[in-house]
């Protein structure tokens, strides 16, 4: 990224008569990075989109054609509804392990539903189990409900934030999935975030994703033997983040086949890492500045500011923006920050310039967001960048107009599917 990058992005704002503050995709450096991400799936991989980090039906209709996948995975219940409603194609993996109570909340919104009749969750949709317990519980609900549950077990690779290990207590639970009429196995998502992050003086990323794996494997040859060889036909072994995806080769495919990622491919600044070096930042905060001010001063200080100027700790010239207080990080121009002398704002907050800019009134200031899955939300719709102009715009997720009327809907008792 350079001056020229942000000047012409400037011009394609104000082109688009843009003036408030708004969330841009680079749709070039989007599929720059898509790009990436294809070289790494051609090693044998299945691919899983994580919803929550690119939370606009568009866009990941976008990714799901660049990619050809139809997989997605979701980690809260409004946004799984909105999903089903607007992509019903889509074969679903919880991120998270739900109340069970979400989970009747889900079938009882399902029950009532026209547009999303040919989302079938006997087979598009995987419930995340963690503990015993709560698979019990759902199997209650299954029977409850005489519905069918496909069954994703959350093991703990590495991270340690919870899901089976390797023991008697995993072996106990598959068997118990073999023996209820309403469950069945569809796989294993283990979750390794941590890798990279791994310092070198505790084995660095090497040896963590060795040992992930090797936990992974365990997890797998224990379903063999449990349930025998063909209960493997058709598994979703699910692994992956943004952070650790490049890291799997076509060695690792005896272990897992499904890698998921999402933020990878807008790089907010919190995946700023070493195994993501190939990618680009392609989203962007676009700020409006309300005024410029020269020689910013202290309230009712005005010798002590001066003198604070004199020592470097208050700036030279400074911008109010049109809102502020993101997760996120300036990046145009280059060297500007948070002025902490009024602190926050998130009407209009004041951020230090450099000496030498020549931006003004209306023009923007740019951030790099540090996550993507709740400041995408912020903005209303996404400014899409392409070719030098803003080509469209991309509505970010909504709950569903009925989420609160189904929670009083009573629970539908379901025909049961020939599987």
């Amino acid at each position: 990224m350079n001056e020229l990058y942000f000047r012409n992005l400037s011009t394609a704002l104000q082109q688009a008569s843009i003036c408030t503050p708004t969330l841009v995709i680079d749709k070039e450096r989007l599929d720059r990075n898509i790009d990436q991400l294809i070289n790494v799936l051609n090693r044998g991989f299945d691919y899983r989109i994580v919803a929550k980090s690119l939370p606009s039906i568009p866009l990941l209709q976008y990714i799901m054609r660049r990619t050809g996948t139809q997989r997605l995975m979701s980690f809260h219940l409004p946004f799984l509804m909105h999903l089903v409603e607007n992509i019903p194609a889509a074969d679903i993996l919880l991120g998270k392990p739900m109340p069970v109570t979400a989970a009747r909340r889900f079938y009882q919104w399902h029950a009532t539903q026209t547009t999303s009749c040919c989302f079938a969750p006997e087979l598009q949709l995987q419930w995340l189990i963690d503990t015993p317990e709560r698979l019990k519980q759902y199997d209650t609900l299954a029977q409850s409900l005489n519905v069918r549950m496909r069954i994703n077990l959350e093991i703990d690779i590495g991270l340690h934030r919870g899901g089976f290990h390797p023991d008697d207590t995993f072996v106990q639970t598959l068997k118990a999935i073999e023996a209820s009429p309403w469950l069945s196995l569809s796989g294993l998502m283990g979750y390794e975030a941590h890798i990279s992050k791994i310092p070198d003086l505790f084995g660095g990323h090497e040896k963590a994703f060795e040992q992930a794996q090797n936990t992974y494997d365990r997890c797998v040859g224990l379903i063999r033997d449990t349930l025998g060889n063909d209960a493997m036909e058709g598994l979703c072994l699910n692994t992956g983040g943004s952070s650790t995806y490049p890291l799997y080769d076509g060695d690792n495919l005896h272990v897992v086949n499904e890698l998921a990622t999402a933020s990878a491919l807008v790089k907010p600044t919190d995946f700023d890492v070493f195994t993501l070096d190939h990618h680009q930042p392609a989203a962007f905060i676009a700020a409006p500045i309300l005024k410029v001010v020269t020689n910013p001063e202290l309230p009712m200080a005005p010798r002590l500011s001066g003198f604070l100027r004199m020592l470097g700790r208050l700036p030279h010239k400074a911008a109010f923006i049109y809102g502020g207080n993101w997760l996120s990080q300036p990046c145009y121009p280059e060297d500007s920050k948070r002025a902490a002398i009024l602190g926050h704002s998130s009407n209009q907050e004041l951020y230090e310039l450099p000496a030498a800019s020549k931006l003004g009134t209306d023009d923007y200031l740019f951030f790099r967001p540090s996550q993507s899955e709740s400041v995408f939300l912020q903005f209303g719709n996404i400014a899409v960048y392409d070719q030098g102009r803003i080509t469209d715009w991309w509505p970010v997720f909504s709950y569903p107009s009925d989420f609160e009327a189904s929670a009083a809907t009573p629970a539908p008792s379901y025909h049961v599917a020939n599987s």
